[in-house]
């Protein structure tokens, strides 16, 4: 994967993640990332939000609003006037960025009853019409297998802290899927990634070179005498991901037209064959 199409990944899906900023039992703060998967629908993982106390859950990449939006005190008639003057001029409608405000969380975090899995989602009720929604892949366990996946690509986004900084920033990185294994203390099948396990990345999203995602981030594989930085970055698959949200009936509507299109391809591919 070439720069470019990284970056039409990371502009495409940074606006679906929001750094989570909690309060552990310790009275500690801690952070850890989360993302969008539509209808307010977030995934993060289970260590990040169990047992503890969610201070703040919010996006720091600006979404594009209208005119109509920024100004909504100025009569309609005169901001159709402008945005027509301007799309003349630019030859595209104009739009400007909004900073959303932290997220109300509706209800959640829920997770899977299997305490092994990392894993956790929740509903926010205020999420921006335009913020960006993570595609969520359908590589179930039992079809994973490692020609499509091994030396593929994929971009990591989330919300690692920043020695010498006053605020979350989103931090994207390129990575290489190593191979994929299922580690003795979890059931599901997990990515080994090439890119450095910092914690904050917990909860985040690795998408795939292909558009969707590959998975949640959940933590860094390593022994014990080993700083976190020095394991493996672990990406929990999706599969766990639709099962809890089919359980919680939280599925939204764009992950079940995605599973839709994709059954009606393969149903045509059979057909062709």
């Amino acid at each position: 994967m070439d720069s470019r199409q990284a970056r039409i990944l990371y502009h495409k899906n940074a606006t679906a993640m929001a750094y989570v900023d909690v309060e552990l039992r310790s009275g500690d703060r801690s952070i850890g990332s989360a993302f969008h998967i539509g209808d307010g629908v977030y995934v993060t993982a289970r260590h990040v939000v169990e047992n503890n106390k969610i201070v703040e859950v919010k996006a720091t990449d600006p979404v594009s609003i209208t005119a109509g939006e920024m100004f909504p005190s100025i009569p309609s008639g005169t901001i159709k006037e402008y945005e027509s003057s301007l799309t003349e001029i630019m030859g595209h409608e104009p739009m400007f960025k909004h900073w959303p405000d932290a997220l109300e969380i509706e209800c959640g975090p829920f997770f899977p009853e299997d305490t092994r899995i990392d894993l956790a989602v929740f509903r926010a009720s205020n999420v921006h019409p335009a913020a960006g929604v993570v595609d969520l892949g359908f590589h179930y366990d039992d079809w994973v297998y490692r020609y499509p996946w091994a030396l593929s690509d994929a971009v990591i986004l989330g919300y690692p802290p920043i020695p010498l900084t006053s605020s979350p920033h989103l931090v994207s990185a390129r990575a290489e899927i190593h191979t994929f294994v299922q580690p003795w203390h979890s059931p599901h099948v997990h990515f080994i990634l090439s890119a450095t396990p910092r914690g904050g990345f917990s909860g985040g999203v690795a998408l795939h070179e292909g558009g969707v995602a590959l998975g949640v981030i959940t933590s860094g594989l390593r022994t014990d005498n080993l700083a976190s930085d020095l394991g493996f970055m672990a990406v929990l698959s999706v599969e766990p991901i639709h099962v809890l949200l089919k359980d919680t009936e939280l599925t939204p509507t764009r992950q079940k037209e995605n599973w839709k299109r994709m059954m009606q391809g393969c149903g045509r591919k059979r057909r062709s064959d």
